[in-house]
């Protein structure tokens, strides 16, 4: 694949995920952390209770405040926050019975999970040291809100979107946060991430080559060196733009 080339990704539209959007990485991991102590005191508090079936433990924990998800698997339920970070509780099952043995928290840390974002944009990076990845971030950044491609057609790049770097044979992935960016190394699997925005974004068919964009569209060139020393990361949650 053809180095020197990005993609960005934003939270999915819809009611579902607006309280991802413009989220920084201290909000997401403040509500991942409380999703772990809320599921640990409920164990405790139900360490005595014995439930007919899996359905009335899912009642008990809806009762508690607790989002459940559905699961196929008799022995365990998924809980879910507001921000989509799920965690499961283990069940044991004896005598026309069951209770809550455990659970598994570990989902939690991963804070931003990519099947919540959708891909938006992706090109080839403009001629720059791509050795100073701080400058190459500063430079996009600066660019998706001061002087957008007329093809571009999501909202200004903001707190909460992923920017996905091809440089010198390596894939890295950064989530934009209030301030800076922050590595975000789990985000895609470095086998597919160009490749499927490539797929996604190419203008011509014919050219899926590791080139994104190579085809009718040309791409104006911006500078690291454009880039303002800091822009402030905007929240925009009452932008009407959004």
């Amino acid at each position: 694949m053809q180095d020197n080339s990005y993609a960005i990704y934003q939270v999915k539209d819809g009611q579902d995920y607006h309280l991802l959007r413009f989220a920084s990485m201290d909000e997401l991991r403040r509500d991942g952390q409380r999703l772990r102590r809320d599921v640990h005191k409920v164990l405790d508090a139900a360490e005595s209770t014995v439930f007919p079936d899996k359905a009335a433990a899912e009642q008990f924990l809806r009762d508690e405040g607790f989002l459940v998800i559905h699961n196929d698997d008799p022995q365990m339920i998924t809980v879910r926050n507001m921000t989509k970070q799920e965690a499961i509780l283990y069940l044991s099952i004896g005598d026309g019975c069951c209770w809550l043995e455990g659970c598994d928290t570990r989902n939690v840390d991963q804070t931003v999970k990519p099947e919540n974002y959708e891909l938006v944009y992706s090109a080839s990076l403009p001629p720059t040291d791509v050795r100073d990845q701080a400058a190459v971030l500063e430079s996009l950044y600066a660019r998706f809100n001061l002087d957008r491609p007329e093809d571009f057609h999501g909202h200004s790049l903001s707190v909460s979107d992923v920017i996905a770097l091809k440089q010198n044979g390596r894939l890295s992935c950064y989530y934009t946060d209030s301030f800076g960016f922050q590595k975000l190394p789990d985000f895609i699997p470095p086998a597919n991430a160009l490749r499927n925005a490539e797929m996604a974004m190419e203008d011509d068919l014919n050219m899926i080559d590791g080139i994104i964009n190579n085809g009718p569209k040309e791409e104006k060139t911006l500078k690291a060196s454009d880039a303002p020393e800091h822009l402030p990361r905007p929240k925009h949650r009452n932008d009407p733009e959004r």
